[in-house]
């Protein structure tokens, strides 16, 4: 509470008070002075501070939002076309999960088409989430299964999503307990044990590859991949900056991926 203009205009109503003097003007002086202070100086401070704590709340808000039509988006995108239900269950988000009015779901399909288009791979959105929200734990799990639900969202889970899903579980440091726990919300789980979470299990994902996989398998579809993905096959090609810049990104993980595995094979 802003103290300021009461403490100041009190004391000029101490002095006006008693120079005019009123009975008891020291303390009628003061309280006018206050009440005075108050309304004109205080009160619209407080208001002020309010109102950009309450805009500053609607920034996060509308940084959260981006960030979970874009991821859902790309992952929505990661097994070929975009599907009615998929469609349908961003349409629930809007209305009924975030209450967004008219001009709100404008801007979030805006972006949502954005990402879908976009040759950014699903980890460039996954790491810039994790920027701004990585210390706020809660929001870090509510993106988790915000996705879930969007991978559900068609009934089933498609291997490409799952892979996406692994990568965004290892960019947001979820180990593989909370992992199942929220896959377990949206997909039954397999009577067969689960296999316990290891800091490789993005890297397998990336190579779609599985951790009882032989070297030479795995060798295999690293070498796949490499060459699918090669920059200056690309550049061969004819690809765009842009294509390009992707295909190194998405060369660079591949490489990455598999030097992790064959360094812990050792």
């Amino acid at each position: 509470m802003e103290l300021k203009g009461k403490i100041i205009c009190g004391l000029i109503g101490i002095f006006l008070f008693d120079l005019a003097g009123v009975p008891f003007g020291g303390l009628i002086g003061f309280i006018v002075g206050s009440l005075v202070g108050h309304f004109l100086f205080d009160k619209p401070k407080e208001i002020s501070a309010a109102d950009a704590e309450f805009k500053a709340y609607q920034r996060k808000q509308g940084e959260f939002l981006y960030h979970v039509f874009s991821l859902c988006a790309k992952l929505a995108k990661s097994d070929g076309a975009v599907n009615r239900q998929e469609i349908a269950h961003m349409e629930f988000l809007m209305r009924n999960q975030f209450r967004m009015n008219d001009r709100g779901r404008t801007q979030a399909i805006k972006i949502w088409k954005q990402a879908k288009d976009s040759m950014d791979p699903f980890d460039h959105y996954a790491r810039a989430f994790y920027r701004d929200f990585g210390k706020e734990r809660h929001h870090v799990m509510n993106m988790m299964d915000l996705l879930f639900a969007m991978a559900a969202a068609d009934g089933g889970l498609h291997p490409r999503e799952e892979m996406l899903l692994l990568r965004a579980a290892g960019i947001f440091h979820i180990g593989r307990l909370q992992y199942e726990r929220l896959k377990s919300r949206y997909y039954q789980s397999k009577s067969a044990p689960q296999q316990r979470w290891t800091p490789l299990d993005p890297h397998y994902a990336i190579l779609g590859a599985q951790p009882s996989d032989s070297i030479e398998a795995i060798k295999k579809k690293y070498r796949s991949l490499a060459v699918k993905w090669h920059p200056d096959k690309m550049a061969a090609n004819g690809a765009s900056a842009e294509a390009l810049r992707h295909a190194k990104e998405k060369f660079q993980q591949i490489t990455e991926a598999y030097e992790r595995i064959v360094e812990a094979r050792k």
